[in-house]
């Protein structure tokens, strides 16, 4: 119940996502979850979240993913773009992440990540809460 008027709000744009967002935090009430993650349109409790931060090696922020469960590759729903593997920081190739931001904008993360990615590194925006971010690993 909670979940489905955060999903309808997503499809839609600017303010009608934020109004139902806050609208539908005030109606859970008790049941309110913490996290507000959702992977392939369905909302994951905090249990969820945390076993597949586990299976990841990773926090995930909250927000609107999609994941093919088959390649584990995962990205922004709406993107098709890819933004990693399910599991990239479980490998542990030797180097250690770096983050930076905040940014004001999706955009202006994405070309900073395109800007190390020119130069041979993983990197990757994303949005967790309070800012635009890049993660940026060898």
């Amino acid at each position: 119940m909670c979940p489905s008027i955060f999903i309808a709000a997503v499809r839609r744009a600017g303010v009608v996502m934020s109004l139902a967002l806050v609208m539908s935090v005030f109606s859970c009430g008790a049941t309110a979850q913490s996290r507000q993650v959702f992977v392939n349109g369905q909302y994951l409790s905090n249990a969820q979240v945390a076993a597949l931060a586990r299976r990841n090696c990773a926090h995930i922020p909250d927000g609107v993913y999609w994941l093919n469960p088959h390649t584990g590759a995962w990205g922004y729903a709406g993107d098709w773009q890819v933004q990693g593997v399910l599991g990239d920081a479980c490998r542990g190739d030797g180097g250690d992440t770096s983050r930076y931001g905040p940014y004001a904008t999706m955009r202006r993360a994405e070309e900073v990540a395109n800007q190390y990615r020119a130069h041979g590194l993983r990197a990757v925006a994303f949005h967790n809460g309070d800012g635009y971010y890049v993660n940026v690993k060898r």
